[in-house]
């Protein structure tokens, strides 16, 4: 299994943080199914919200969406350069990979270029609702999502969430759809989660 980390510059840390940590867990027993994070976004170096620096493993324009059984969009802070996620080149990736069966993992604002895609109309969502400059659930709603109040929705293979607090959650529930209960639980359990 391979997961497709999409970075925009001014990430936000843990949300990206805690898709690689969930899935790298999957390693450490042989009947678990690993589950690759390969990292990738528009810059050669990006640089998070609050100072991490990523170097992609690949570039965008190498990716085969065909590669990949989810995509996880973590959200950032527009002050820092997250605009950048709402770019074409995102918004077809979400869509090529949703179309093949594959799961979309959004945290907090990430849910956005993927509704600016249009795949949530219609379908349950929530965003980031204390932006200071950014009404994100009419933004939303605008695109045809049914904006919800809960902490983490899930419809169509798509995941959303409301903010950081939640990205591990975000990550459980995205390993569990992709392979199984028992191997999320299995891997909760190593991670010394409450299961």
């Amino acid at each position: 299994m391979k997961v497709l980390l999409f970075l925009a510059e001014g990430f936000e840390d843990l949300e990206a943080i805690s898709v690689l940590d969930v899935m790298d867990w999957t390693e450490y027993r042989e009947w678990v199914q690993t589950v690759e994070v390969i990292t990738t976004g528009f810059r050669s170096e990006i640089k998070s919200r609050f100072g991490l620096i990523v170097k992609p493993d690949i570039a965008f324009e190498n990716i085969k969406p065909e590669d990949y059984d989810a995509l996880a969009v973590p959200g950032g802070f527009h002050s820092h350069g997250f605009d950048e996620a709402y770019d074409d080149r995102l918004r077809n990736l979400a869509r090529n990979i949703h179309q093949q069966g594959g799961w979309l993992a959004t945290f907090c604002v990430g849910i956005l270029p993927v509704a600016e895609a249009g795949l949530l109309k219609g379908k349950q969502a929530v965003t980031y609702p204390h932006s200071r400059n950014h009404d994100n659930p009419a933004r939303l709603q605008e695109l045809g999502a049914i904006v919800s109040d809960k902490n983490i929705v899930v419809d169509n293979h798509i995941i959303s969430c409301k903010g950081p607090g939640t990205s591990l959650q975000v990550s459980f529930q995205l390993l569990e759809a992709l392979i199984g209960h028992e191997h999320c639980l299995e891997v909760q359990r190593l991670m010394c989660c409450d299961v």
